[in-house]
């Protein structure tokens, strides 16, 4: 009997997999039911998921925007500065601080799947742990990568200018009198026509913001992200190493003092509201596994080499990797005679949210710092998956466990 790979699994999970979709739905649950065939561990994590997030907030901070420059336009510049301050609060709030001003409309149940394989022993026996994780939710946007990087930073600069607009109205311009005897029109001044100037950048800026955030809910099904490398790839890989792990065939690594978990992560693409859920539940759902090292899988099968990203985290809030867990994945490939992992800088994924909590995390994947790919668009497909990638993935995977049995096995 042949055995199912990693890609073969790929091929029937690369589809449009939207956070709030029935596809998405059916997808945890159906990796839910293959964990549940494997091990008798399997964890079903709820959380309220809040899948039009960037959508409504960039619905949001636009509409203040507009309501802004008409204040400013009919010159009541105290309250044009009062709403001006508001976008920056939700943005930090939502976005830093994950808290849900405006984005819970249109929230429902989200989850995370997370299945343990333990030593025969059953937990008592295990006093080693190590965490693999991925996340199962796909995204589909109206800009790629390399186009949201200049409206996502230039988004600040919009923000700022609104608040800048405001104060020079508030500072420099008369506001508006209620009661005049005269019907000519004041010409205007130069702070006026500054503030005004300023405004209307500010709110052009929100405007490509909100375009940002929210067009891929323009883009016709068809041309839909599959989201095959993100993150389709890495839950096969994690899928096809659950069945090595349940397997007790001699070449596969035996568990006689290391538990291995692996997490499904929803949510992901609105701000890792997954992974930042099963980080706020601490240590009860991660238990022992808060000791051992944490390897997220990012953007995986690909031609480039593999990589690691130095940090992870958002705007104002960055991570450095777990050392520990870079040994671990540097090492793991020294030991198949790959080459060492390169540095592809920073990114914004789950193990931000991991490193956040504590945890010994790193994002691992393939990737060239100098050739940036393009995602969350139709070109996300099976077509850019290279096969033999999955599964040397798999076996860099099966070989850390390896290593973290055997040092805890010379230690004891």
């Amino acid at each position: 009997m042949t055995q199912v790979t990693a890609y073969d699994i790929l091929l029937n999970i690369a589809v449009p997999r939207p956070n709030g979709s029935q596809a998405c739905e059916e997808t945890a649950r159906a990796i839910a039911d293959f964990m549940g065939s494997l091990s008798g561990r399997v964890q079903v994590q709820e959380f309220f998921l809040r899948p039009y997030m960037q959508a409504v907030t960039g619905a949001f901070f636009l509409t203040i925007g507009i309501a802004c420059l008409v204040l400013l336009v009919k010159r009541r510049y105290w309250i044009a500065l009062l709403l001006s301050l508001i976008i920056p609060a939700v943005y930090i709030a939502e976005f830093e601080f994950d808290v849900p001003v405006v984005s819970w409309i249109g929230g429902r149940t989200g989850v995370n799947v997370i299945a343990d394989f333990l030593p025969p022993g059953g937990e008592a026996a295990a006093d080693r742990y190590i965490t693999f994780s991925a996340h199962y939710d796909s995204k589909t946007d109206l800009f790629d990568h390399e186009q949201r990087k200049p409206i996502y930073s230039f988004a600040p600069v919009a923000m700022a200018c609104l608040i800048a607009a405001s104060a020079v109205g508030v500072a420099f311009c008369r506001p508006r009198r209620r009661w005049t005897l005269s019907t000519r029109r004041a010409a205007p001044t130069a702070s006026r026509v500054i503030l005004l100037a300023l405004a209307g950048v500010g709110v052009a800026g929100l405007f490509m913001l909100a375009l940002a955030f929210g067009g891929g809910l323009l883009v016709p099904a068809h041309l839909q992200s599959p989201g095959a490398r993100d993150d389709g790839a890495a839950v096969a890989v994690l899928m096809s190493l659950a069945e090595k792990l349940a397997s007790s065939q001699p070449h596969q690594p035996q568990l006689e003092r290391t538990a291995v978990r692996l997490v499904f992560f929803g949510g992901e693409e609105v701000n890792m509201q997954g992974s930042a859920a099963y980080a706020a539940a601490g240590a009860v759902a991660m238990g022992g596994f808060a000791e051992g090292p944490v390897i997220n899988c990012e953007l995986v099968g690909g031609a480039a080499p593999f990589c690691y990203w130095e940090s992870s985290g958002t705007f104002l809030s960055k991570y450095c990797v777990s050392e520990q867990a870079l040994r671990l994945y540097q090492e793991a490939l020294s030991t198949l005679g790959l080459s060492p992992a390169v540095n592809a800088g920073s990114i914004f994924d789950d193990s931000g949210r991991l490193l956040a909590a504590g945890l010994q995390a790193i994002g691992v994947g393939h990737g060239d710092p100098g050739k940036p790919d393009s995602y969350h668009n139709a070109g996300d497909s099976v077509d850019r998956v290279v096969p033999q990638r999955l599964d040397e993935t798999e076996q860099v995977f099966l070989q850390m466990i390896s290593i973290v049995e055997r040092e805890e096995t010379r230690s004891g």
